[in-house]
């Protein structure tokens, strides 16, 4: 008896290793949807609503989120990659097959790497934010409110653009910028490109002293499980 309850739960565990590995694989047939990067190291993250393994592939489209002592290091080909911290939540796209990867970042932290292999932008509302000159770069969004954000950079020039006004602003390596969300009225906006971004507050290299404690804030708790390659 003690033999085949033995078996039996061996069979149940299997059939669960089983089931959680098939979760983790889009539904719709994922031999057709591209594979965007890999997880390299997280806890209390899931994706789909499946708890994120070590190894597992995220594919185009997919929504990644962490708990509130959650981080997922997401790596990808050339060494690009993208960090997520605490309570954060993005989803993963590519639009064009050699286009580059985005991340849309909902709420939470993000610290993302670049490279000329594969090139990673942040979408924040309206605004697009990339590496300016180089591929070869690193920065971070965090947004410290619904309607308020700080986006960074260590490593070379960061690109922001927002789609309203067409307006842009580079924020230099070891800068960051305070940015604010405005609402919009025009009813052909999709619900959250009806939020504008607009830049409140200066870099921090020309004295932006709310700046400088929102970035000495930002690196004191944004603890990673790793560091990007430099």
């Amino acid at each position: 008896m003690i033999v085949r309850n033995f078996a039996v739960e061996l069979g149940r565990q299997a059939i669960a290793v089983a089931l959680a590995a098939l979760l983790a694989v889009p539904l719709w047939g994922a031999s057709n949807i591209p594979i965007l990067g890999t997880v390299a190291d997280s806890q209390f993250a899931t994706v789909r609503g499946i708890a994120l393994a070590n190894g597992t592939n995220i594919y185009d489209g997919d929504i990644i989120s962490t708990g509130d002592k959650g981080n997922a290091w997401i790596s990808m080909p050339g060494g690009a990659g993208i960090l997520l911290g605490a309570q954060t939540q993005v989803q993963i796209s590519r639009q064009e097959e050699r286009g580059p990867v985005d991340f849309d970042l909902s709420e939470g932290t993000v610290k993302f790497h670049s490279t000329t292999v594969t090139f990673v932008e942040g979408l924040l509302y309206d605004a697009t934010i990339r590496p300016a000159d180089s591929p070869d770069a690193s920065g971070y969004i965090e947004m410290t409110s619904p309607h308020s954000a700080i986006i960074g950079s260590d490593k070379g020039n960061i690109l922001i653009v927002t789609e309203h006004n067409g307006a842009s602003r580079i924020i230099p390596a070891g800068s960051a910028i305070a940015v604010s969300l405005v609402p919009f009225q025009e009813s052909n906006r999709t619900a959250r490109k009806r939020w504008g971004l607009i830049v409140v507050l200066g870099t921090a290299v020309i004295g932006g002293l709310v700046v400088l404690a929102l970035v000495w804030s930002h690196h004191q708790k944004f603890e990673s499980p790793s560091d990007f390659p430099q």
